[in-house]
């Protein structure tokens, strides 16, 4: 027992160190139009409160595009201003980094809990320090104060609950994570096929229910009088608004030019998706009971990434949730490690490059943010995500044939011990 907390003191501290360098990183300028934006939206939620915030948002705003998650984070949050007295002064700002900040530690508590149960301490320490310590994480949060990290820690849970065999609070949890941020949708389908292989049809149907009950459980304190337009004009509303081949995404759409009205072309990226989703599952089907269970991991990466890649309309920061995915993967899986390094690298780029470009236009007084088409970063990095898509990809179609390359390879460690490797040995779909 002694020991156990001797584990936990060392996890804590760690994480007590990440989250102080973060708070350090507070004062650095984030885009100022985002951070009035999620003042504005705290303090309207803790002087107005939940039920009227939309009502009172769209009449005085004129627009707000989060879904209702959020406002209850808008409200504790922003009450805590309130009662700090800080709504009114710099510190505002910090009250706003706080939120994504907390949940990012959260993320890699997660992430240690799975990889702990199953490869060890100082394994699961490690994979959650690749997260929590993650250059391209720190700055979403820290840096820009992106709200990212909420959506995706919900989003992990379902994946993690889903595997253990606990549908109903895997759906529960979904449901809180595309309540956040409508790009949970990306990892719908998978979701759905694990409760479905793992616990049949009948808690299937369960889950159905659960997920529709938690959805109802959180819009039903807010003002609406139908709750299907309610939640469609919210996320329609916004997906409609940003009409657009790539919003700062350096995807492939990107390397052919940003901020290209789409026309026709989202029903191309959404039928891309749609494809890619169903060959994804295909593949799991296929190795169902003969694959690691490393597959399904990287099946959530792939599907997480091919919903940053092939979609229009996609936004720089929807890379985000899939540094989790592979953080997990880094003990497990050899190949994960290469994805990990790479996308780091692309994805801290892609946001520190917009960011930069952001706030040189609003210290120029310019009301319109940059065009970065054509830009040779975009483009060099467009293709190195590219090259790693189709390279994630044939990964894929090799699995399918049945060669077991995602099959489980442990970063060597001091902690290699005969239980551990009987673990290992039961990883399997």
């Amino acid at each position: 027992m002694q020991f156990d907390k001797q584990k936990m003191s060392i996890l804590v501290s760690m994480l007590g160190v990440a989250f102080i360098i973060r708070v350090l990183l507070f004062s650095f300028q984030g885009y100022p139009n985002d951070m009035a934006t999620y003042q504005y939206w705290f303090d309207t939620a803790a002087t107005q409160g939940i039920r009227p915030f939309y009502a009172y948002v769209l009449q005085h705003a004129g627009w707000i595009d989060y879904p209702p998650f959020n406002v209850y984070i808008f409200w504790v949050f922003g009450s805590l201003s309130h009662a700090s007295g800080a709504s009114v002064t710099p510190l505002a700002t910090y009250i706003v980094k706080l939120v994504p900040n907390i949940f990012d530690m959260l993320i890699a508590g997660v992430i240690y809990s799975f990889v702990q149960k199953q490869l060890g301490f100082k394994l699961g320490l490690i994979a959650s320090a690749l997260y929590v310590f993650n250059p391209a994480v720190i700055f979403n949060a820290a840096v820009w104060g992106q709200f990212d990290a909420i959506y995706t820690l919900f989003m992990l849970l379902s994946l993690i609950l889903a595997l253990k065999s606990k549908p109903e609070l895997s759906a529960a949890s979904f449901a809180v994570s595309i309540l956040t941020k409508p790009q949970a949708i990306a990892l719908l389908p998978l979701v759905a096929f694990i409760i479905f292989k793992k616990s049949g049809i009948k808690r299937f149907l369960f889950s159905v229910a659960t997920f529709t009950l938690t959805i109802f459980a959180v819009i039903l304190p807010m003002q609406w009088s139908n709750p299907i337009t309610f939640l469609t004009d919210i996320y329609f509303g916004a997906y409609s608004g940003y009409a657009y081949t790539s919003i700062n995404a350096f995807n492939m759409w990107g390397i052919h030019g940003m901020w290209v009205p789409d026309g026709n072309m989202f029903i191309v990226g959404w039928a891309l998706f749609a494809v890619f989703s169903m060959f994804t599952l295909y593949v799991l089907n296929k190795r169902w009971g003969h694959s690691d269970q490393m597959l399904i991991f990287f099946a959530a990466f792939m599907m997480l990434f091919a919903f940053f890649m092939l979609p229009t309309r996609i936004h720089e920061r929807y890379l985000f949730p899939v540094i989790s995915i592979l953080a997990l993967m880094v003990p497990f899986v050899k190949k994960a490690r290469l994805f990990y390094g790479i996308i780091t690298a692309t994805f801290l780029t892609n946001i520190a490059y917009v960011l930069y470009w952001l706030n040189l236009y609003v210290n120029a007084g310019y009301n319109y943010g940059p065009n970065l088409s054509g830009d040779p970063i975009v483009i060099i990095i467009g293709v190195i995500n590219v090259a790693m898509f189709l390279y994630g990809s044939w990964l894929l179609w090799t699995e399918l044939r049945g060669k077991a390359v995602l099959k489980t390879e442990q970063l060597s460690s001091s902690v290699n011990q005969p239980k551990e490797e009987r673990i290992l040995s039961e990883i399997q779909l």
